[in-house]
């Protein structure tokens, strides 16, 4: 048999073939090139974002992100699923090369006796052995497992920008914990120091009581104020160990596991002054979740190439080498032996739009994603511009209320110090204390919300992450 002409006219049809379906095409809305319009963005100042935990100067946050970078269990599972998109992409590669299935059978078999007495058969058992190797291979000649290659490969880069934005809100997360922290326990702090305040003021008072210059309406009033600032420090004390719980699941542990780590008091870390921005045109670069959309539309696109493949005709080349005989032993004596070789074509003519359904399905879908993305960048824009309004308005409130928090001790001391000389009366003094207790605890409050809002503003930016850990093996 000759078979030459036909390989030769196999192997002109692979070298003409193409691949069919649109092309990705990412287009971006002009404005990405105009820069932030919100207070304090500098589009000049471009700065490394990827370890900006590390502006606050704070060694035990530091640390702790480090152990959630290594522990945490959603990381994983990003991480689990990159692995799965690559061996769907080995799978959707396999179909560039042929396929080779090896058989085998062996039967012993023996007619009825009732079919021997009509004439079809009888006799002693009869044996039969058969070995094959069968291959089969089917050209891309139009582009269809290329295209699903290349969509099992945008679904790999998916999978991968997934896992980085889930570092960055793991990040975010753990940075927001320990800020809250550390909030949460500068306002028990401010609560003790005025509560001892408090006290004192309390006992001068019933001091002052017994040497009939005070009078029990001034006592009932101190001790009021006395408990209701008393009262403030169980829930400071729960809501400060509900963030310690917190950073221990994210790292990956018990909840209870950092209580010992974490809970002595530790100041504020300290906002950095300046910010990197850049131009919005940084974010598609840096938001892992705006190049996950885009891949995602990659994928989707590489999609209608594989569904439009299928209007076209499938040729393929099958090929089978054996040999059979009745007994073992002549297997391989060289008697039994069989091959075939040739060509198939498979054409769909009719389908009843089966085909063509899917191809709208497919550009449906494309559409679909190519809306997702824009929908996202301009998410993230306002996430962005948001986020800076946020921190810098912030700011501002924090600057008002540090030169409050200094009146109004000064005013507090200047009560007190009356009162004590005679020259103001008690309801002055409780004033006095309770507009400094609320002063303190507002400023510790923006001093908490400044740090949390540059949080969000360093994940509106895609920081939290790095090439050089965000490869998941």
């Amino acid at each position: 048999m000759n078979i030459a002409p036909r390989l030769t006219l196999l192997s002109l049809a692979c070298l003409v073939s193409c691949t069919v379906g649109p092309q990705h095409q990412l287009s971006l809305p002009e404005s990405l090139g105009q820069p932030f319009a919100g207070p304090g963005a500098d589009p000049a100042a471009v700065g490394d974002v990827r370890t900006w935990w590390q502006k606050f100067k704070d060694a035990q946050l530091n640390q702790l992100v480090g152990r959630a970078l290594e522990a945490n269990q959603d990381l994983k599972i990003a991480a689990s699923r990159v692995a799965e998109a690559k061996a769907a992409r080995t799978v959707a590669r396999a179909d560039f090369f042929p396929q080779l299935n090896a058989g085998g059978t062996a039967t012993r078999s023996q007619s009825s006796e009732a079919a021997s007495t009509q004439g079809f058969g009888g006799g002693p058992p009869t044996n039969f052995f058969n070995l094959n190797l069968d291959a089969s291979w089917e050209p891309d000649l139009f582009g269809g497992t290329r295209r699903q290659v290349e969509a099992a490969t945008a679904d790999v880069q998916a999978a991968a920008e997934n896992a980085r934005d889930v570092q960055v809100g793991l990040v975010a997360e753990v940075a927001t914990a320990y800020l809250e922290l550390r909030g949460f326990q500068a306002l028990k702090g401010v609560a003790e120091r005025n509560l001892k305040s408090q006290q004192e003021t309390l006992a001068l008072t019933k001091s002052r009581q017994a040497a009939g210059v005070a009078n029990d309406l001034d006592v009932a009033r101190a001790e009021a104020q006395t408990e209701s600032t008393a009262a403030a420090l169980p829930l400071f004390e729960a809501s400060l160990r509900r963030s310690i719980y917190r950073l221990g699941v994210l790292l990956g542990g018990t909840p209870g596991r950092l209580v010992d780590d974490l809970i002595a008091a530790r100041p504020q870390p300290v906002v950095p002054p300046a910010v990197p921005v850049g131009l919005p045109s940084d974010l598609v670069r840096r938001r892992p979740d705006l190049r996950r959309a885009e891949r995602e539309l990659a994928a989707a696109t590489a999609r209608i190439g594989v569904a439009v493949a299928d209007l076209y005709p499938r040729f393929s080349l099958t090929a089978r080498l054996g040999t059979s005989a009745l007994e073992a032993e002549e297997l391989f004596k060289g008697k039994g032996g069989l091959w075939s070789l040739g060509p198939s074509l498979n054409w769909p003519v009719f389908t009843a739009g089966k085909i063509r359904g899917n191809i709208a399905v497919q550009n449906a879908r494309q559409e679909q994603a190519a809306l997702r993305f824009e929908k996202a960048v301009y998410l993230a824009l306002e996430d962005v511009e948001g986020s800076l309004i946020g921190f810098g308005q912030q700011q501002k409130r924090y600057a008002s209320l540090t030169r409050s928090v200094s009146a109004t001790r000064r005013a507090s001391t200047l009560a007190n110090d009356r009162y004590k000389a005679g020259l103001e009366n008690f309801l002055t003094v409780l004033e006095a204390d309770r507009q400094l207790l609320l002063a303190e605890e507002a400023q510790v409050t923006s001093q908490t919300q400044v740090s949390l809002n540059l949080v969000r503003l360093y994940k509106a930016l895609g920081g939290g992450w790095g090439e050089e850990r965000a490869q998941p093996q």
